[in-house]
């Protein structure tokens, strides 16, 4: 095992133990291989260009870009520049949850898996290599075994400002461009995760997904398993309880208003759906206020 794969083992195993980790990389680990990202991670791109896909879409990502790759999603790096570098800020799921609470799975989803152009003066520039600065400071406290959970609410706050950042130049820089790549198993990945991101809290059937794609429920299944590791009704449950944390932990909805918006029949059957995927009822989760995968 070489050096650079050596510590990307590290830097991976650091994630869940701290709740974050930070490291610049030439991503050669990723080049002609597909890899499903563990964690959501936020690359930066430093220096030389990089030409990737993520889950079927074609990017070049240069100097003074941003990508958020979420976990789940697959990533192939197709070719880079010699002089290519990136940063990378891997997340667990509580960080990234709590950092992007403020914000509707409609946004997120809007602004992931896409590149976004930083840097556009040098007060941007100097915005984001400070963020980065504080996220080293952050590790370097966390690893000597101090303050770690002073440390992971900085980080959430600091990701949360980038978060905003790449939501302002988004709407500045409009759509970014991207080439379809012509794997049809991959346009149908994408375009269900996309509709379930718009109807998870309307529709929760497989068949209605499959419906609306105009292929058979085995043919989603399929194509969920081949590109995830898991079938369609997986996906919908994992979408669904996720948001139902971050509603639970992050916001003061009333289970009530949780049975309204996500249209469950009544909170006993709410209840009984989320116990049933995390092992708490809704008052012990509001109560422990721990994240499940």
């Amino acid at each position: 095992m070489n050096s650079n794969n050596t510590m990307n083992n590290i830097y991976l195993k650091k994630i869940p133990q701290q709740g974050f980790a930070t490291i610049q990389s030439s991503l050669q680990q990723f080049v002609q291989h597909v890899y499903q990202m563990q964690h959501t991670s936020i690359f930066y791109c430093q220096s030389g260009e990089a030409l990737f896909t993520i889950d079927g879409h074609k990017y070049r990502f240069t100097p003074g870009q941003l990508i958020i790759c979420p976990m789940g999603s697959s990533i192939l790096l197709l070719d880079i520049t010699s002089d290519f570098s990136a940063r990378l800020l891997g997340l667990s799921k509580h960080v990234w949850l709590a950092a992007r609470s403020s914000m509707s799975i409609e946004t997120i989803q809007g602004i992931e898996s896409r590149t976004h152009q930083g840097c556009n003066s040098e007060n941007e520039k100097l915005f984001i290599n400070n963020i980065f600065k504080q996220v080293d400071i952050m590790c370097a406290e966390i690893e000597a075994e101090e303050n770690a959970e002073f440390c992971q609410q900085n980080i959430i706050l600091l990701v949360n400002s980038l978060l905003l950042y790449i939501k302002h130049i988004s709407k500045d820089n409009g759509p970014a461009s991207k080439e379809l790549v012509t794997e049809s198993k991959d346009k149908i990945f994408y375009d269900f995760r996309t509709l379930l991101t718009q109807r998870f809290r309307e529709e929760r059937s497989v068949q209605y997904y499959a419906d609306m794609l105009r292929i058979s429920t085995r043919h989603l299944n399929a194509v969920c398993q081949r590109a995830s590791g898991q079938n369609a009704k997986e996906i919908i449950d994992h979408h669904t309880i996720i948001e139902l944390q971050v509603a639970l932990m992050y916001t003061h909805k009333s289970f009530q208003e949780l049975v309204n918006e996500f249209r469950f029949p009544d909170q006993s059957y709410l209840n009984r759906y989320f116990k049933r995927h995390t092992g708490y009822s809704l008052s012990e989760f509001r109560c422990k206020g721990v994240m499940v995968d």
